[in-house]
């Protein structure tokens, strides 16, 4: 666990570096031009790139170092920061070059993530990887947890161009703390080669891997649902809060959320004997409970506590979910399938991305806005005004997530069968 440890505070270094730039622009964003659909764009353009490369990034990193293939998306991740600094210069920055700059960058970063996740099955056994999951979770948390509140408080002291700085600084310490494990990774990819036939590196070996197990196809369909539900709070949060707080208020509200993770993170360590079907359903069931209950209560502090409710569950269906693919998957075979699982789980945030904000300014905003059709009837219980048709989308995902729990439940038998070792 020594080596996982390093490889989580890089993560969890590197993680605290995305949420200050991703918290800075949002609200650079959204108050140069005004629209939810503005912010989504700028998140579309940091994502798309990760999940479209997914694929290309596991079969590298089955094949390859993994610790290099972190190093350079980490280091080469600061390129585009400098795309995305340089039109932050401008006084009224330019949403095109923003996007270019989040794509430059998530192009590189792409390599990270299946070499970040592969990389744990060949550093521990199979008995602590819900522990190493469930560190790996609240790393990535970082983004959420701290990030908020203290570009809140930076921000004011140091502006948009002062947090991106700051996230370039943090992928550099990221490679060095990739760099302390290189012993235990480049031989794991010595073993992988001898192991693996030469025809079996091609970018569709993941997909087959899935393919031919029901319960992965299952477990990727049902995955794909949540993270279309869990885009849209991604979208949205901001567009919920802005109009009824300060930049500093909105980060200390959204921190106090993600300190949910805490006890998610917690509850994973000390529920690690549950099978991972059990802790999927119960993730989602309570992610989806508290997103539905985000538009039935007025104020910040009441997103706050949902929010917090909501952090509190996805470390339990995120643990699930690894445990699943740990299990099912053999390790020469797993970055790939890692790539292919992100590749079509992660259309659901895509979607998410492009949809949820032009659905609220187009429609449920407008329905929702004072004599109009919802306002009296509808509106009466989720209230009206600014930010009120976000949030009750951001409910009616929930209601999408706690579906998905019961058929996670219905289907566990088929999820649980370990069919690829």
């Amino acid at each position: 666990m020594k080596h996982v440890g390093l490889l989580v505070l890089g993560s969890f270094i590197n993680s605290l570096g995305t949420g200050l730039s991703a918290f800075g622009l949002a609200v650079v964003i959204l108050r140069t031009y005004g629209t939810a659909s503005s912010v989504a764009a700028v998140q579309m353009s940091a994502f798309a790139p990760i999940v479209l490369l997914a694929p290309l990034a596991g079969v590298l990193a089955d094949r390859y170092d993994r610790r290099l293939m972190m190093m350079i998306g980490d280091a080469g991740s600061i390129l585009g920061l400098g795309v995305i600094l340089t039109a932050l210069s401008s006084p009224q920055p330019s949403l095109g070059w923003i996007c270019a700059g989040a794509v430059t960058s998530s192009c590189l970063a792409a390599l990270t993530e299946p070499a970040l996740r592969a990389s744990v099955t060949d550093l521990v056994t199979e008995e602590d990887y819900v522990r190493s999951s469930g560190l790996l979770q609240l790393a990535s948390a970082a983004k959420y947890l701290l990030a908020p509140a203290a570009a809140g408080f930076l921000m004011p002291l140091v502006g948009p161009r002062g947090l991106v700085l700051l996230d370039a600084s943090t992928c550099l310490v990221t490679v060095a703390c990739t760099m302390t494990v290189r012993r235990a990774l480049a031989a794991g990819a010595s073993q992988r080669a001898a192991a693996q036939p030469g025809d079996d590196h091609d970018l569709l070996a993941g997909w087959r891997t899935i393919t031919a197990s029901p319960g992965l196809r299952t477990l990727v369909a049902l995955m794909t649902l949540a993270t279309l539900a869990i885009g849209v709070i991604q979208v949205l949060i901001k567009p919920i809060l802005l109009p009824t707080v300060s930049t500093a208020e909105m980060g200390v509200v959204e921190t106090v959320a993600a300190t949910g993770m805490l006890v998610g993170a917690a509850l994973v360590t000390a529920w690690k004997s549950a099978q991972p079907t059990t802790l999927l359903a119960a993730g989602l069931a309570g992610t989806g409970a508290a997103m539905a209950l985000v538009p039935l209560g007025p104020g910040a502090w009441w997103v706050a506590a949902c929010g917090f409710l909501t952090f509190a569950c996805l470390p339990l269906s995120q643990a699930g979910a690894e445990v699943l693919v740990r299990t099912q998957v053999d390790n020469t075979r797993q970055a790939r399938t890692w790539g292919t699982i992100s590749l079509v789980t992660q259309m659901g945030y895509l979607v998410a991305y492009l949809c949820s904000g032009v659905l609220v300014d187009r429609v449920l905003q407008p329905l929702l806005e004072s004599g109009q059709p919802l306002s009296t009837g509808l509106g009466a219980v989720v209230g009206t005004g600014p930010g009120r048709g976000a949030a009750l989308l951001v409910g009616l995902m929930g209601a999408v997530m706690v579906l998905v729990a019961l058929a996670v439940r219905l289907q566990r038998h088929k999820l649980d069968t370990p069919e690829l070792k």
